[in-house]
C-alpha cells in the first residue's frame, strides 16, 4: 500500500509541476587534497504533464489545440478543483 500511496503522490507532483534544485561541484587536487573550486547551483521548473493530468482524471488524452480559450480556462479550473480534493 506504501508503494501506490508514493506513486499517486509523484503522478500529482507531475501533474502539478515541480522545481529540482542541483548542484555542479569542480574540485582540484592540490598536494594530496582535494579542494572545492567551484559550486553552481541552480533550480529547473518541471512544467505540469498532461498525460499525468489525464491518468489523474482517469480519461483518455484530448487534443486541447481545438480548445477556445473559454473552454481551456474551464479545463483548467476543473483540474484544479481535482488536484485540491487530492
Amino acid at each position: 500500500m506504501e508503494l501506490k500511496k508514493k506513486l499517486q503522490q509523484t503522478l500529482i507532483k507531475k501533474a502539478t509541476g515541480y522545481k529540482v534544485t542541483e548542484s555542479v561541484c569542480e574540485y582540484s587536487m592540490d598536494e594530496n587534497e582535494v579542494k572545492l573550486l567551484k559550486k553552481k547551483v541552480s533550480t529547473k521548473y518541471y512544467p505540469p504533464d498532461l498525460s499525468a493530468i489525464n491518468l489523474l482524471l482517469g480519461q483518455k488524452e484530448t487534443d486541447y489545440k481545438n480548445y477556445t480559450d473559454e473552454e481551456l480556462e474551464a479545463e483548467k479550473q476543473k483540474i484544479l478543483n481535482l488536484l485540491k480534493e487530492n
